[in-house]
């Protein structure tokens, strides 16, 4: 019998492999080299999961995404006030859009272009 670190190993690697495989997740379908509008701000989702774009300020934004668990999860690099750690937010796709639920509780909504 095989000590349980090996069973520990082998279903991290499968919870591993879950996390990478967001490739039919019906959000990630949605926005993966897609442009998100939302007002003068537009944001585009690569499918290698850089998210660069233009706030309606005119800053420029950029950092990564990805989905998890249904959560829009960012980390920005730019502009330096909203840099630093992930951030994973509630989100879901709505006749044909995409809505984000803030920090504060209130939704944005993206045009998928």
């Amino acid at each position: 019998m095989r000590p349980p670190l090996t069973i520990t190993i082998l279903l991290t690697s499968i919870a591993a492999c879950a996390e990478l495989n967001t490739e039919n997740d019906p959000i990630t379908q949605a926005v993966s080299g897609r442009t998100l509008v939302a007002g003068d701000t537009r944001l585009t989702a690569d499918a290698n999961g850089a998210l660069v774009g233009t706030l309606a300020n005119g800053d420029t934004l950029s950092g990564t995404w990805r989905i998890s668990g249904g959560k829009w999860c960012r980390t920005l690099t730019q502009p330096a006030r909203f840099a630093g750690p992930e951030v994973c937010q509630d989100a879901a796709l709505a006749d044909g859009q995409f809505v984000i639920v803030g920090s504060n509780g209130s939704p944005t909504t993206y045009t998928i272009e």
